[in-house]
């Protein structure tokens, strides 16, 4: 993707992560910073890119949608 450095990438699916710490931290308080990460999504991330870059939104609710579906 042009246009998109590495910090910005979702590590799981490579779209853009709109994490706002990515780009600037004086934007202020990011979505990324009110979600409830499960510890199980970080076992999806590639070691290299752990702690790198932040999880898109898009990935974080498939993964809790596909957790429920699974807990049923």
């Amino acid at each position: 993707m042009a246009g998109i450095n590495e910090g910005e990438k979702c590590p799981l699916c490579g779209n853009g992560n709109n994490c706002c710490y990515s780009k600037d931290k004086s934007l202020g308080i990011c979505w990324c910073s009110e979600e409830v990460f499960p510890n199980e999504i970080f076992d999806l991330v590639p070691p290299e890119q752990l702690r790198k870059t932040c999880i898109c939104k898009s990935c974080l609710e498939q993964f809790k949608k596909d957790t429920l579906k699974q807990e049923s």
